[in-house]
């Protein structure tokens, strides 16, 4: 198995802690694992696979990516991307710093990162599985369909031994195989659905909003940290609209609220999205 060690730079200030302390409690068992200060898990780049480890270096600006696997090319630039390495802290305090909501967080908080996703279909699942359900029960079930459907892998870390299961593979799966694991049929007929649409050719692939199961909290979710994109707002989020005192007024008049409240922090509404759920305790964010 071939090892390499890079280094991923970052402009500072960087909140490394509050990134692990949002991958922690999502980190799939098996797959990701936070110990420590360090963030471990397996992969997938390409044709190739392994295991990385991420870990802070005292007093430099940057972070160090150790690599076990073949055929890992990419895996810094994607490690760059999960992390938000490339974001720059003063633009995102001269848009959210004088705001009296988000503020106020940011200042507690400086250096906050746009956590992305290491695989596009992982977190989709992880997505889907936590749609109106705590973040532990989520956990719970992600962990039940890599147990059941993943790979094991033999990394260097003993919290570190499957891979996710593939697309293809989850779309070849039953679908009372995937509820078996103790999801509604309706959810498991979503992810059947999710790994087929996924398992396509990016062209011959429709709107992902046209998916039964999936709305437009799963897709901003999934733009935001699938795609990392910094603009990305669910507004429909429970969590969002609590930390934002927005009570009372149904589900769709309490989304368009939010999301009128979010104009001021365009383009860089997800920063916020990640200060108000951490606004709140664990178990209530998303």
């Amino acid at each position: 198995m071939m090892q390499s060690v890079e280094t991923l730079p970052f402009l500072p200030p960087f909140d490394w802690k509050g990134l692990l302390r949002f991958f922690g409690p999502r980190a799939i068992p098996g797959v990701e694992a936070i110990e420590g200060d360090v963030l471990r898990r397996s992969f997938r780049s390409g044709a190739g696979w392994g295991a990385i480890e991420i870990r802070p270096v005292a007093g430099e600006t940057h972070l160090e990516l150790e690599v076990w696997g073949d055929r890992a090319d990419g895996i810094r630039n994607l490690a760059m991307r999960v992390l938000d390495l490339d974001a720059r802290p003063d633009e995102v305090k001269a848009k959210l710093g004088g705001d009296p909501t988000v503020g106020p967080l940011l200042q507690r908080w400086p250096g906050v990162r746009l956590p992305g996703a290491w695989d596009g279909f992982e977190m989709g699942v992880r997505a889907i599985l936590g749609q109106q359900v705590s973040v532990k029960a989520a956990h719970t079930l992600a962990g039940r369909i890599v147990a059941q459907f993943g790979h094991s892998y033999p990394s260097p870390f003993p919290s570190v031994t499957k891979l996710f299961p593939l697309a293809e593979e989850l779309a070849q799966v039953a679908i009372e195989d995937l509820a078996a694991v103790g999801i509604t049929r309706k959810r498991a007929e979503t992810i059947h659905q999710f790994a087929e649409w996924s398992s396509l050719k990016l062209e011959d692939r429709g709107p992902l909003l046209e998916l039964p199961g999936i709305g437009p909290w799963t897709e901003s979710y999934l733009r935001m940290r699938g795609s990392s994109d910094r603009n990305a707002f669910p507004a429909g989020d429970l969590g969002i609209q609590k930390a934002l005192g927005i009570q009372g007024l149904g589900p769709v008049k309490a989304a368009r609220e939010a999301e009128a409240m979010s104009a001021q922090w365009e383009p860089l509404r997800a920063y916020a999205v990640f200060l108000l759920w951490r606004s709140l305790s664990q178990e209530e964010e998303t």
